[in-house]
């Protein structure tokens, strides 16, 4: 019940709220700040777990709100659709442009990697190897001929979050920037079937809207008996990962759930409510991804949803 509160004490406050300073720290020492890798509006300087979504601290550096570089070659250098290609990429300082080899664990894993085509058709959620030069790589297959993002998500040590896009192209694309342009409409019913799932997405009930942190709740049921489904894995540290793009790709939202999964606890289930926040900055489509683990298996609900614009007055 504690933890419930904080949490509510947080969403009431808003994003500009930070942690409270460690006021046994001894004076006149170097106050070093900690962040939560998924909320950097988190900000503590007594080591501990982030109210909002468990996760450890990690120090915050001052340099760390630039955005990193990130290099990226292919082997073959022409990418053939349905044809394996290696994918490396390489970190770098953004001040001294230096190659990057120190990240922080977040969700189990050092560097997470979404492969989205630019009709937003394909995704792909994978996790590329570092290699002993500090660059990562990956084996990938492009499904089809056509213009794609990649886009690199992780932490470097003593940094921020960064999720930074880069684009690839097959071989046998057409030039056309508008033909392979997403052209999205919101679904009439928001309720996917995957995996022996029904995955229903419910937004506030005045609908999305830009600028604010808003909640999305899946509810999940048995699609064959309807019975609600609470015996959800836990996938990569979280009940659930959603990718939420814009429909022009200049936007894109990494989330999780705010239900824990109990750490220690290897009969841990969850489900049948998964509640997830996401802040969507302009009004427009979004594509979302959410991958839900049960049996064993991954499964990928997709809906899309429109987003209105912030009203005049503020409210």
């Amino acid at each position: 019940m504690r933890h419930l509160a904080v949490i509510a004490a947080l969403l009431l406050l808003g994003p500009g709220w930070h942690l409270a300073a460690d006021a046994g720290a001894p004076r006149g020492a170097q106050a070093v700040t900690l962040t939560c890798p998924m909320h950097p509006d988190v900000r503590s300087q007594v080591p501990g777990a982030c109210p909002v979504c468990g996760m450890a601290l990690v120090a915050a550096h001052a340099k760390s709100g630039n955005d990193y570089h990130v290099d990226l070659e292919t082997a073959p250098h022409d990418i053939v659709p349905g044809h394996p290609f290696r994918l490396q990429l390489t970190v770098r300082d953004p001040r001294t442009k230096s190659v990057v080899g120190d990240f922080a664990v977040v969700h189990e894993k050092r560097f997470h990697l979404f492969v989205v085509s630019r009709d937003l058709e394909h995704y792909d959620h994978v996790h590329p190897e570092q290699e002993e030069d500090g660059s990562w790589a990956i084996d990938l297959i492009l499904p089809r001929a056509g213009s794609y993002k990649i886009f690199a998500d992780f932490l470097p040590t003593g940094g921020t979050p960064q999720v930074i896009a880069r684009p690839i192209v097959t071989t046998g694309f057409q030039t056309d920037p508008t033909s392979a342009v997403a052209s999205l409409s919101p679904d009439p019913s928001l309720c996917d079937t995957v995996a022996g799932m029904s995955v229903a997405l419910e937004l506030p009930p005045r609908g999305l809207v830009a600028g604010r942190d808003e909640t999305l709740v899946y509810h999940v049921t048995d699609a064959r008996t309807d019975a609600p489904v609470a015996d959800i894995e836990p996938y990569l540290g979280a009940w659930g990962h959603s990718l939420i793009v814009s429909e022009d790709m200049r936007h894109v939202a990494h989330a999780h759930p705010i239900e824990l999964v109990r750490e220690g606890d290897p009969a841990a289930a969850g489900g049948p409510t998964l509640t997830f926040k996401a802040l969507l900055p302009e009004p427009g489509n979004y594509r979302i991804w959410t991958q839900i683990k049960r049996g064993g298996v991954v499964a990928t609900a997709v809906f899309t949803v429109g987003v209105a614009s912030a009203p005049s007055n503020g409210q």
